[in-house]
This record gives C-alpha cells, sequence and structure tokens, in this order.
C-alpha cells in the first residue's frame, strides 16, 4: 500500500496511567482436584509495565520498526515508569493481576498451545500522592509534539494537571486518547474537548460506554449497535461531547469495531444536522462476543493495539490521516493478539513466561505494505433519525423494511442472480459482507429474524444458567404454515444447550377436544424434566378455539406460565423447569394476534394476560413474501435461496460436488430457475421439502427437468403451469433473440400498413409516412436494438397480467389477448419504452427530432396523479413528460405489438397460457382493473434487475413507436 511522503522528524508523546502488570502463569498436570496439592503443578508470577508504559513501548517499538525501514525518525517521549521488575504490593504503583493458563490454540484441542487470561483478578491501586510522584511525568517532555497519546485509565492521571504534557497545554497537535470508564468525565476530558476537539482521537471499548447511561443493544445485530452508538453520541447529553471530536473509535473486542467522525461542512444543510459520518467495521459471520467464542480465554491489550494502529495511520500522513485503514488494522491486530496469545507456553517457554508480543504487533502495524484484514468488511452507517418510525420504509435503501439493512445497502437490485448464486454456491459466496445468522442448523440473512433469533437466544442461554428456575420460560412464534416455526426455536435450542439435553415434544391443540387432555400433555412435560433433560414444549396452534370460544386456550395457560404449575382436581402439580414455545396457527405476526385490552373478545379470552406472560417471541417469514406482496417484502427471494439450498444439501447432497468456492449445486437452469421463482409455495417451506422429495433424484449427479414431478403432483404445492413454463422458458439471445426481434418489427410495420401508411424518409402522420417501414435488416442498429428490447421483456409483460409462455401444440388455437389485459399490457410496454427514451437522454418535443433527442410521443399513456407520477417516474422523468398523454392513434401501435406477440413466440415453438391458481388473492388479482394490475407485478418483472424486463431497460431496447 502507498504512502504519502512522511513528515519531517516529529516527537510523539505517550502518557497516562500507567500499572505494574502481574501475570500469574500457571500449567497443571494430571486430572487431580484443584483444592489437592500437586508439586508437579507450575506456578510463577511475570512482571511486565502495562496502562500508558505499554503503549508507549508498543508505540516505541513501530517507530523503531518505521525507522529501519526508511521513514523518517520519530522521537518517543514518555514516563519514567520502571523499566525493570518492582516489588509486588509497593504502593507507589497501581498492580493489576492476571491468572494466566495454557489453552489450546482453538475450542477443538490442538497440539498448539498459547498463553492466555483464564482469570482477572482485579487492582491494587497505588497510595502515594499523584502531585509528586516525578515518575509519572513526561521525561524531557517538550512543547511542540506532534502526536500526543494519552491513556486514561481513571487511575488518577484525568484529574492531575501537573502530570498532563506540556503540547496540550500550549500546542495544537494531534491527540489520541484511550480512554476506560467513566467516559467522558474528568478535567482532561473537559479540556480536550473545549480546546482540541477537532484535533482529538478518542479510542475506547463498548463495554465501557456502555457503563455511560447509554442504551446500546448487545448482539442483537450490527445494525442495532451501530445505530444505537449514532443515536446515544449525537442525542445523548451524557456523552454527546463525543460526537464533537475529529474522530471516535470504538471497539467490540475482536469482532468489529465503530468510528464517527465529525460532520464535515460540506453543504448547510449537513452541518446544521451534526450527524457524525460513521462506519461500521465487522465480520459478518459474526456478532460482538462470537469471535472469541473459538479462542476460550481472554487478553489484555486490545484497545491498546487499536490505539496504536491509528497513532501509526497519523505517522504515515499527520495531514490527512487514515482512520478507517488504522481501524482495519487495530482489528486484525488484536485477533492476531488473541489468536497467539502472550509468548509460547510450555516447559521451554516457561522462563520467559506470558509477555505482550511486541514485536510481533509492531511489525504488523509499521509495514507500509497492504495487509489483510481477514473477514472484516465495513459500511457506512445510516443515520438511526431516518428510520424512527419507520419513515422509510419505501426508501431502497432500507430494502422496504421501515429499517436499516446492510443487505438493502448492498444489494438493492439483481436480487434475481443473486438468489441463483446463493442456491449454487451459497450465502457465504453470495452474500459477501452482509451479516449472517447462524443458529445451529438454521441460517438466516434476514434483519427482523438476526435480531428475534439473538434475543430468544438470550433468554434461552439466561434461563439455562438459572438452576433454580420454577416455571416456564414462554415464547411465541408466528409465521404463516409452512414457514418453519418449530424448526428455528428448536435449533436456537440446540445450539445453546446441545441436542442430548433437550427433548422436544409437540402437541397440536386444534386436535384436543378439552382441557384434561393439555393436563395429560403437561403430565408428559413433568416426566421429561424429572429425567434430567430440559423439555422444549411447542404448544402448535394455541390460538384456535375451544368449544367455539374464540382463542380458548389461552386461559388454561395462564397458570402453567406464571406459577409453573396446573391444577388437576384436588391436586398441583409442579410441571418444573420447561420451555414453552407457542406457535401461532391463525395469523402471522405477533401484531396480528395480539389486539390488545381495547378489543372486548381479546380481554375476554384473556389475550393481554397471556401476552403479558411472554418473555419473547418471533415472526418467521418463510419463503414467500410476506402478505404476499412482492414490492414491499422483495428479499424473500434471498430468503427462498437459502432455504432450497438448506434443503437439497439435506435430502439430496449428491448433487452437491466441489468447487474452487466450496460446494456448488449442479442443477439444469430451468429447474433452479423454477424452485426460486415460482409464485408461490402454497404451503410454505413444506411445498418445497415435498416438490423436492417427489423428484426422481435417487442416484443423479444433476437435478435435471426429467427429475420433476408430474404436473398433477407440482399443483400440490405450486402452480404446476407456471412452475412448468418458468423451468422450459426460452433463454432470448443470440440467433433467437436476433428472429425474434425481426418478426417483432415484421409485427409493426404490418400494423402500420393495416392503417394506410408506406414508406417515406420522414415518419409524417397527416401524410401517412413512417421511415422504420423497411426490413428489420435494413434498420439502423439503434432501432434494431429497440425491437430485441421489446422482445426480452415479453416474459415479463405476460407475467405482470397472468400470462406464461409454454411449448406449442399443433392442436391449440391462436391465442388473442383479452380487452383488458391488452390495454394493460399495451401500456406496459409504452411505459418500458418511454423509460428506455429517458434513459438514453431523450425528452418531449412537439416533432420528433433524433439529433435533438426529441420525441413527440413520449407522454404519459393515461392522466397519473402525483402519487402515480412519483412511483413510476423520477422527478426528472416527471418533469420531461409534461401533461398531456398519448394520443389514441399511438396507443394503437402498442397495442399492434401485444396482439402480435403470440406470432413472435411462435417463431419459437411457444404459446402464451393464462395462469389460474386457486388462491383468492391470485383470482382477484387477474380481475383487477390495468393499473392494479400493474402495481401487483411479480417478482419476475421487479425483483430482478436481471429480468428481461431490466435487461430490455438497460439495453435502452424498444419497440418502434
Amino acid at each position: 500500500m502507498q504512502r504519502r511522503k512522511h513528515d519531517s522528524s516529529k516527537v510523539v508523546v505517550v502518557t497516562g496511567d500507567v500499572t505494574m502488570d502481574w501475570n500469574i502463569a500457571r500449567i497443571r498436570r494430571g486430572d487431580h482436584p484443584k483444592s489437592s496439592w500437586n508439586a508437579d503443578d507450575t506456578t510463577r508470577a511475570h512482571w511486565q509495565r502495562g496502562g500508558a508504559a505499554l503503549l508507549a513501548d508498543l508505540v516505541q517499538t513501530i517507530a523503531q520498526q518505521l525507522e529501519r525501514g526508511g521513514a523518517t525518525k520519530y522521537r518517543i517521549l514518555q514516563t519514567s515508569a520502571p523499566a525493570k521488575p518492582v516489588l509486588p504490593g509497593d504502593d507507589r504503583y497501581h498492580h493489576s493481576y492476571s491468572l494466566w493458563s495454557a489453552f489450546d490454540y482453538e475450542t477443538k484441542p490442538t497440539a498448539k498451545k498459547v498463553w492466555r487470561v483464564a482469570e482477572f483478578m482485579g487492582l491494587d491501586r497505588g497510595k502515594e500522592d499523584l502531585a509528586v510522584a516525578e515518575w509519572k511525568r513526561v521525561k524531557d517532555d517538550v512543547a511542540d509534539a506532534a502526536i500526543v497519546i494519552l491513556d486514561d485509565a481513571d487511575l488518577g492521571f484525568r484529574d492531575s494537571q501537573a502530570l498532563w504534557p506540556k503540547a496540550i497545554l500550549s500546542g495544537k497537535p494531534w491527540i489520541i486518547l484511550k480512554m476506560a470508564r467513566p467516559i467522558a468525565e474528568g478535567d482532561l476530558w473537559k479540556h480536550l474537548q473545549k480546546n482540541h476537539a477537532e484535533r482529538l482521537i478518542v479510542v475506547m471499548a463498548i463495554d465501557d460506554l456502555r457503563l455511560s447511561e447509554v442504551q446500546i443493544s448487545r448482539g442483537l445485530s450490527w445494525e442495532r449497535t451501530a445505530q444505537d452508538i449514532v443515536w446515544e453520541l449525537v442525542h445523548n447529553p451524557r456523552v454527546n461531547g463525543l460526537a464533537r471530536c475529529a474522530y471516535v473509535v470504538i471497539s467490540f473486542d475482536t469482532a468489529g469495531a465503530i468510528s464517527l467522525s465529525r460532520p464535515q461542512k460540506t453543504n448547510a444543510k449537513q452541518s446544521q444536522a451534526g450527524v457524525p459520518q460513521s462506519r461500521l467495521y465487522f465480520d459478518p459471520k459474526v456478532v460482538e462476543g462470537m469471535w472469541q467464542a473459538r479462542y476460550p480465554g481472554a487478553l489484555i491489550g486490545y484497545t491498546s493495539c487499536l490505539a496504536a494502529a491509528i497513532a501509526t495511520q497519523v505517522m504515515f500522513n499527520s495531514e490527512s490521516p487514515d482512520i478507517g485503514e488504522g481501524v482495519r488494522r487495530g482489528l486484525a491486530a488484536m485477533r492476531k493478539l488473541h489468536c497467539e496469545g502472550y509468548g509460547k507456553p510450555g516447559e521451554s517457554a516457561l522462563n520467559s513466561g506470558p509477555a505482550f508480543p511486541l514485536k510481533t504487533i509492531a511489525t504488523d502495524l509499521a509495514t507500509t505494505a497492504s495487509v489483510e484484514h481477514g473477514d472484516s468488511v465495513d459500511v457506512e452507517v445510516r443515520d438511526p433519525m431516518r428510520f424512527i418510525g419507520g419513515q422509510t420504509s419505501s426508501d431502497s435503501d432500507s430494502g422496504g423494511s421501515g429499517f436499516w439493512t446492510i443487505l438493502g445497502d448492498r444489494y438493492t437490485s439483481s436480487l434475481a442472480s443473486v438468489a441463483e448464486q446463493i442456491a449454487l454456491d451459497g450465502p457465504e459466496v453470495a452474500l459477501e459482507g452482509v451479516p449472517l445468522g447462524q443458529f445451529g442448523g438454521l441460517l438466516t440473512v434476514d434483519r427482523h429474524e438476526i435480531e428475534s433469533f439473538r434475543s430468544i437466544r438470550s433468554l434461552v442461554g439466561e434461563y439455562a444458567r438459572a438452576p433454580r428456575a420454577s416455571r416456564p420460560l414462554n415464547i411465541a412464534v408466528f409465521g404463516a404454515p409452512g414457514s418453519g416455526k418449530s424448526f428455528g426455536i428448536a435449533e436456537v435450542a440446540k445450539s445453546l444447550l446441545g441436542k442430548d439435553e433437550i427433548k422436544k415434544l409437540t402437541f397440536n391443540l386444534s386436535q384436543f377436544n378439552n382441557p384434561d387432555q393439555l393436563h395429560d400433555a403437561l403430565h408428559q412435560v413433568r416426566d421429561v424434566g424429572l429425567s434430567g433433560m430440559m423439555p422444549l414444549v411447542f404448544w402448535d396452534e394455541f390460538d384456535t378455539s375451544l368449544n367455539q370460544q374464540e382463542l380458548g386456550w389461552l386461559a388454561h395457560f395462564l397458570a402453567p406460565m406464571q406459577d409453573g404449575a396446573f391444577q388437576q382436581g384436588q391436586i398441583t402439580h409442579a410441571i418444573g423447569r420447561a420451555i414453552f414455545v407457542f406457535a401461532g396457527g391463525t395469523k402471522e405476526t405477533i401484531e396480528g394476534f395480539d389486539r390488545g385490552s381495547d378489543d372486548p373478545a381479546f380481554r375476554n379470552a384473556k389475550g393481554p394476560d397471556f401476552v403479558s406472560r411472554l418473555k419473547g417471541y418471533v415472526n418467521i417469514l418463510g419463503p414467500n413474501p410476506r402478505g404476499g406482496e412482492q414490492e414491499r417484502d422483495p428479499y424473500y427471494i434471498v430468503r427462498r435461496a437459502i432455504l432450497l439450498r438448506s434443503i437439497l444439501h439435506r435430502d439430496a447432497g449428491h448433487l452437491f460436488r466441489g468447487s474452487d468456492s466450496g460446494e456448488r449445486l449442479n442443477t439444469d437452469s430451468g429447474v433452479l430457475r423454477a424452485l426460486l421463482f415460482t409464485r408461490n409455495y402454497k404451503h410454505g417451506v413444506r411445498s418445497i421439502e415435498s416438490v423436492i422429495a417427489m423428484s426422481e433424484l435417487s442416484g443423479k449427479q444433476r437435478f435435471e427437468r426429467s427429475c420433476l414431478p408430474a404436473a398433477p403432483q407440482l399443483d400440490l404445492h405450486v402452480d404446476a403451469l407456471e412452475f412448468q413454463s418458468l423451468v422450459q422458458r426460452i433463454e432470448l439471445e443470440g440467433e433467437l433473440l436476433e428472429r425474434l426481434a425481426e418478426a417483432a418489427h415484421e409485427t409493426f410495420c404490418d400494423g402500420l400498413r393495416a392503417r394506410g401508411y408506406r414508406h417515406g424518409k420522414e415518419t409524417n402522420d397527416r401524410k401517412k409516412t413512417h421511415r422504420f417501414l423497411i426490413p428489420y435488416s435494413k434498420l439502423p442498429e439503434e432501432e434494431r436494438a429497440q425491437n430485441r428490447g421489446n422482445v426480452r421483456d415479453i416474459p415479463a409483460k405476460l407475467a405482470s397480467a397472468g400470462y406464461v409462455m409454454v411449448p406449442a401444440r399443433s392442436n391449440e388455437p391462436p391465442f388473442n389477448f383479452p380487452g383488458g389485459d391488452l390495454e394493460a399490457l399495451a401500456e406496459a410496454e409504452h411505459d418500458r419504452w418511454m423509460k428506455a427514451k429517458i434513459g438514453a437522454g431523450y425528452r418531449w418535443g412537439a416533432k420528433t427530432d433524433p439529433k435533438k433527442k426529441l420525441h413527440k410521443d413520449l407522454l404519459p399513456w393515461r392522466k397519473l396523479t402525483a402519487a402515480e407520477n412519483a412511483a413510476r417516474y423520477t422527478p426528472l422523468e416527471a418533469a420531461a413528460l409534461g401533461r398531456k398523454i398519448l394520443p389514441e392513434k399511438e396507443k394503437e401501435k402498442d397495442r399492434d405489438l401485444i396482439r402480435g406477440i403470440p406470432r413472435i413466440l411462435a417463431r419459437a415453438g411457444f404459446t402464451i397460457v393464462a395462469l389460474e391458481s386457486p388462491r383468492t388473492e391470485e383470482k382477484s388479482l387477474n380481475k383487477q382493473t390495468a393499473p392494479e394490475r400493474r402495481k401487483g407485478r411479480n417478482h419476475l418483472e421487479k425483483t430482478s434487475s436481471d429480468s428481461p424486463r431490466a435487461k430490455a431497460d438497460r439495453a435502452r431496447g424498444a419497440g418502434a413507436s
């Protein structure tokens, strides 16, 4: 990585709170009781400089590395803290104690052992008056230091101005403040904020910030934690002074970090808003606290690595330091420190003992070459105020969810191609930089589900750690039928407690006739608990009626949920520890179920009392779009692809083969297209499983079209006609595309001739001449591209009106579109043509002039409302279209193109059929008016910029209008 020319020789001051760190190293041999004496066990105390002294040693080593590499010499000034061991208990110093052990390199046993902290044993504070402790002052201090690095651990330095370096009292250096709790307090902070904010870089750990009267989520999702931090630092008066600093960097230990920089005055609006520019650095595969679980034990020096990495970037370029690179290198150094530990343990290493690896970390931080940052990626954090109350539910950057998602930021289009790559190569390959939620065998990328499942995971973990719990943990789960409600919760519980510790029980309350059957089920739950296992009890369809009373079962669960007991006759039976999971059968979300105390029926059924006993809930989204609306839930196709790959991997693992990126699914492209893009799986996940189970895959190395079940079987789970049309859909490219484009042009010409037009040098409607009434081969390339665009868009146009292409049979009658559909499709074609023209720079003109890029037919099909204009066109497009509408004679040209679609497709051996779905909402879609039907266009048109419609738009192709 190239660097700018280094500054001339400069002084770096490193000072602050110093500790004497005592690393007590212990190696245990044998499996004797810990309370027994064993002379073979080895324990030794090792001393090292800590706090500001350790940070100074690291910066000094970095400076030496830079000097050896030919960089400018940096002079490091620091305190006179002891360079040789002192005695434990010497009350002139603060003494920190920690117990170190030889840990396996990873969670699985390995031959490699490393020193990590097994237990932090606390701090023994010194007693000497700080004001007279000469060794705590900076030795040979100067006022013109270029960089000052302060380690404020709240051990006295922040409130003793006599110990502060001269440069922060009279100069204007870059200041890097490594700050521990309590955050943003003390005389030092007040001084720095008042006099040095524009050149102050604050570095801290997230746990220190959380202890400062702020509300920041932990481990739910990267998006939520990042936006919580931004909100607190801007709006919480307790810590909002941090937002005025040049930079604030907050680490999540080894999992990630967030940086905030004071607003740049690029415009008045941004300056007035005062929202810092923030960037999140994270590992998509983990969330806060998860990465270190792979490498047991803890380490000292994480934040020192991060502060030193940022200081190095300031040393590289003091005019415009690359703080982002500093954060990335700091995170990499923190991970390396944790993995490699302190020194090399074992018999041969005991003489040196655990000590901070100064040279190893300094070498990585000081190099000017590019450094591999591992799995970390970074994204801009969106202003949380934009998402309060779901204000941006229509924003493309929110993924239509009403709040910010990294998935929505990184993948705003091409969702069809993304889904195909997920199914073929896996989400880890296809969704680069997107947070993944892995819970046992469950993988999700939806922020709603990730946060819900992590919340449930936290509840279950806390419940499992409370052995005296005497009543069940109550959780609700909602979702469409077949969405996988029980699977998700079960995987979360198994990932925490282990398969052998859980006994899953399922009771479907729709099959119960009276409360006695519920009592029998609760006895089974008690029996499992008495056996020593944790009962994981699914109360399926708990929201069904009992004896014709709506939600009649709720009242019978109140005592078991609240008291952990149930009454049978005169005897009260204790249930004991159990996890109750209430799976909804009539509502797909908790919002739909919880009608509140204002609803009389819900109140009479004890609904509010039931909800008050729940500790958490999950809304499972499943493979179909929420509410059947792709526009509101465009990322359903991503969920579906993940589910499809998971099911195929489980039930037909022989279809996968190794590749450079992992395991690749071997399948026919048409089969994959149908499995991914069929409009609806009638029974959710169960339908995907059934289609695969019905397919003849035994002994096959590839999922071929011939493996699929017959249409009557398919029709049980999908619309068979649509599914098969997707399998057989032709790829409109190459020679076939050219042939069909020629047919489209001939259709256009036939329509003109039928209305009395002839060829002329100019298009003149009064004289009925048209300059493109010529053979396709003689058309200009731009016009041939327009016809190709028309042909590419045919499948999307058909899908928008509920039609599909299928292979033609000789006995099928000619197809004609009914009037309403003809009109809707003609309008859709005209809309597409207009967008292509506008995208190519055309605007409306009273007379068409290609040289000036004017076209008289750039007009809406019909009068549009302001809302329709805003939904369909950009402000620039709307302004270009004016207020007129397309003349009837021009509309007829578009109708001719639609009437010609059957003729065009016939050249490829296809015809058109209308879909007939048993679903009420799909039937009603076909009865809608043209504008309503356009709103309901399915994913073949809307969710992908790789759809035929989008490809045509990008190619700027259209039928001549």
